[in-house]
């Protein structure tokens, strides 16, 4: 399947689905964000201190699927966890979506370009929190702990529902002296990561008025 790879940014970002667009649960927004003027002066910010929040995938102007990222300072939402807070120089993995159940193998692509993409820039450190129990239908989805750990992400702390994940890019050696073969080992892993199931959901949209507050996880 061929698709494009596009950086999610203030000119992409209409090109999410609406409950993708209006959702600041990350951000600390329970029910949404309370005004567009807020999710916009967010955006800016993250487009100014890290140049794009994520990745889409792309088929003629079609979105295919989504990865959001960025420095975990950028995220409030991750510091309130009961298994955080990611690490202060770590990037956070927040959530991921594809349009159908068949389009999975978007998301694993997704997945190598970012990190792909991260090493590059000099990032050391990824992190993502994963489920560590079902949880109910919902609008933000995490990324599957299989799928995870078998793209290199291991357990850093969990809570009763939550575990942090980690993925060490750089280990202890500064990312130019990183070996040609070493970067590749990294990419290949994920390459040949396990198929993710549909990522259950983290947080449950409610109708604005109707938010219900959110419990700690």
């Amino acid at each position: 399947m061929i698709f494009q790879l596009n950086d999610l940014c203030l000119g992409t970002s209409r090109l999410l689905p609406e409950k993708c667009r209006t959702c600041g649960w990350w951000q600390g927004h329970d029910d949404g964000w309370p005004a567009a003027t807020a999710a916009a002066a967010w955006a800016h910010a993250a487009e100014e201190s890290f140049g794009r929040w994520g990745k889409l995938a792309l088929d003629d102007g079609r979105l295919l699927g989504m990865l959001q990222f960025g420095p975990a300072g950028l995220f409030p939402r991750s510091r309130k966890l009961a298994c955080g807070p990611p690490g202060g120089d770590s990037v956070l993995i927040t959530c991921s979506s594809v349009s159908s159940p068949e389009l999975e193998p978007v998301r694993k692509s997704l997945l190598l370009a970012a990190v792909t993409e991260l090493e590059g820039d000099g990032v050391e450190t990824i992190e993502a929190f994963c489920r560590t129990a079902p949880a109910e239908r919902g609008d933000c989805h995490l990324l599957d702990e299989g799928f995870l750990k078998s793209c290199g992400f291991y357990p850093v702390k969990s809570s009763r529902r939550l575990r942090l994940m980690r993925l060490e890019l750089a280990g202890l050696q500064p990312v130019k002296y990183r070996s040609r073969k070493s970067r590749l080992k990294i990419l290949g892993r994920i390459k040949r990561a396990a198929p993710s199931p549909t990522p259950v959901p983290l947080c449950k949209a409610e109708p604005r008025g109707k938010a219900k507050a959110a419990m700690p996880l």
